[in-house]
């Protein structure tokens, strides 16, 4: 495993970071058991990593309390990350409400504190609720006064109001999803040079657009889900024929391959699909040609709906 330095903190966290959305189960196959869980991310540190993202959304709480087990007694230094959105209902971005959400957080991961605190899909929220007098931004500098995080971060999909986010310098780092990987590449327009010009690391979730580039291709399918996506699908895999790597690893090691990408985290539901993810931060760099090639591909259109 390789690390890079995690913007500003200073942190070195490993390229591939553990993302707890779907290794407790997805909803499709119902929920597994935390043993399955732990073991998932017990192996994660024996392959290096050190970076573990979690949330409230996820299993409505059930990934914060297994990651928490999980790492619970580990010695292995790491840094954890989880975020405020969503819980407690209604979840109107408040101070009180913040506040309220990250000690629930805190009591399902069994800690006293986290190394970063995220607000979850800031679209929702919008500027205002961010920014506001007594709104989240509030709450979060309050919880980093007090040592309860380390840094404060922000997520989501609008591009443009993380970037405006990130230019203030009240955040650490950022998670774009869906947004930078080998279909779309809209975010390499405005929040990357934003993330870069602040020192503000960039995080990558959902690199195989949501398992389009992956295991869930045929699903997304066979739903029309991202079907404004499907004649770059049959280009870029028509591209890749030739390969000699499954689609999955390419896709992880084009995003490796920019320097100005902080982590990579992957969402693995198993302990194979993670072993896989992980063995491509080793793994040599795309050839030039064929990494311009994709970008290319990437960018013949914008504005791609989620």
């Amino acid at each position: 495993m390789k690390y890079r330095r995690f913007g500003k903190t200073e942190w070195q966290v490993s390229e591939i970071g553990l993302g707890g959305a779907w290794f407790y189960g997805r909803p499709e196959e119902g929920a597994l058991p935390p043993d399955h869980g732990i073991g998932v991310v017990h192996r994660a540190l024996e392959l290096g990593v050190n970076y573990f993202d979690t949330a409230p959304l996820y299993g409505r709480g059930r990934s914060e309390e297994i990651m928490g087990l999980a790492l619970r007694d580990v010695d292995q230094p790491h840094f954890l990350a989880t975020k405020v959105g969503y819980y407690p209902e209604p979840f109107d971005y408040t101070r009180d409400t913040v506040w309220r959400g990250f000690e629930a957080s805190l009591k399902r991961l069994g800690r006293d504190r986290v190394d970063l605190l995220q607000i979850h899909e800031s679209e929702i929220a919008g500027w205002d609720r961010i920014f506001g007098p007594g709104m989240t931004l509030l709450a979060l500098e309050e919880i980093q006064a007090q040592g309860l995080t380390t840094h404060i971060g922000i997520t989501g999909a609008d591009l443009d109001l993380m970037a405006r986010a990130v230019a203030t310098g009240a955040f650490a780092s950022v998670i774009t999803y869906l947004r930078y990987d080998m279909l779309v590449t809209d975010a390499l327009d405005q929040l990357a040079p934003a993330a870069a010009e602040h020192d503000v690391a960039l995080i990558l979730a959902s690199p195989l657009h949501a398992g389009l580039l992956g295991s869930k291709r045929d699903d997304w399918i066979r739903a029309g889900r991202f079907a404004d996506l499907y004649e770059r699908l049959d280009a870029l895999e028509s591209m890749l024929a030739d390969h000699p790597s499954p689609i999955e690893e390419v896709g992880l090691r084009f995003l490796l391959d920019d320097p100005g990408v902080g982590t990579v985290l992957t969402g693995v539901r198993d302990i194979p699909e993670l072993e896989r993810s992980c063995a491509t931060s080793e793994a040599c760099p795309l050839d030039a040609e064929l990494r311009a090639r994709i970008l290319s591909l990437s960018r013949s259109g914008k504005g791609v709906p989620l």
